[in-house]
């Protein structure tokens, strides 16, 4: 520095302590406007809810071309018919060959050709080589498979060491693993066309637990645990219109079926097929993504998650829900 030259210091450069505070501050600040926002969006989707519930609007299912497996029997032959009278053209799909049949020809009621409402194909949805015939074959015939319903599935109750290997195997790949070959195998076309709904059977077993169905509330779980991720991946894309809904039902009344799968001693009441059919129809038509029968399990299974182990356990041995194996 030249004799007479005075030194001029620059702004001082923030320290690592500073930056590092000054960072957390606005973490801190953007944390809590998110968190307003998501309140204020979270009070406005209640309204709406309330709204819609009293209001609703649903979709016609007229003409929509509606695959169901399990359509067999029970509770995916009751949601067949159901939507049939909805307008519906039925792709019923089960293992039962005799089964399946007939509940095209109760749908049909004697039309055939191109007056028919129903066709029926003899399929195990647990094979994916099956699946993907199926899916081709379908495609071919209806042009395109609207509505989804993976409905398929197996009930049986027994403690999990008395349970077979096979017993075990069979229940996940048709409870559950086929839910994977039929929505990789349909799915591609909805999305090209981007417009579809894909719905899935699961269980108010998934939200909770009971003994001696270890390997049913397990593909339950998965079911449901299958369709909310699937749904997050869809929504990535802010243009997407697959819909997605999950039925969770309480145990059903199997005695019009003349299948005892399991005994059932609840202080709440088993639920009839064409209950959890409508519903599940009804869910459809509002594009609801959980629809649980009766409704008001969804809360109390959600409580049971909130409240301690032990509270939890006292409440579920005052309703005393067991399940015992035929």
């Amino acid at each position: 520095m030249e004799p007479g030259q005075r030194h001029v210091k620059g702004p001082a450069s923030p320290t690592d302590e500073e930056e590092a505070s000054s960072n957390f501050i606005m973490n801190c600040l953007q944390i809590i406007t998110k968190t307003l926002v998501g309140i204020i969006y979270s009070i406005y989707s209640i309204i709406h809810l309330a709204y819609i519930t009293i209001y609703p609007v649903e979709k016609s299912l007229k003409n929509k071309v509606i695959l169901v497996t399990g359509a067999g029997r029970g509770l995916g032959r009751e949601m067949s018919l159901q939507l049939a009278k909805e307008g519906a053209m039925l792709v019923c799909v089960d293992i039962n060959a005799d089964g399946v049949k007939e509940t095209a020809d109760m749908i049909n009621g004697g039309r055939t050709g191109k007056d028919a409402v129903a066709d029926h194909y003899t399929t195990n949805v647990a094979e994916p080589n099956q699946v993907n015939e199926l899916a081709r074959t379908v495609e071919e015939k209806w042009g395109k498979v609207d509505v989804l319903i993976n409905n398929a599935g197996i009930v049986a109750s027994a403690p999990l060491m008395e349970n077979t290997d096979e017993q075990i195997k069979r229940m996940i790949d048709v409870n559950l693993v086929s839910h994977f070959w039929m929505v990789r195998a349909f799915l591609p076309a909805m999305k090209k066309r981007n417009e579809g709904h894909i719905v899935a059977t699961s269980s108010v077993a998934a939200f909770t637990c009971a003994a001696n169905i270890v390997p049913y509330a397990a593909t339950k779980y998965g079911v449901t645990g299958l369709m909310a991720s699937l749904r997050e991946e869809l929504r990535v894309n802010p243009s997407n219109n697959i819909k997605f809904t999950t039925v969770h039902p309480f145990f059903l009344d199997s005695a019009p079926i003349n299948v005892k799968h399991w005994e059932v001693k609840s202080a709440l009441p088993i639920i009839s097929i064409p209950q959890v059919a409508s519903a599940a129809i009804r869910a459809i038509k509002r594009d609801e993504v959980i629809v649980t029968v009766p409704e008001i399990l969804r809360l109390l299974m959600t409580m049971l998650w909130i409240i301690p182990q032990k509270s939890a356990d006292f409440w579920r041995d005052t309703f005393n829900t067991k399940i015992n194996n035929v």
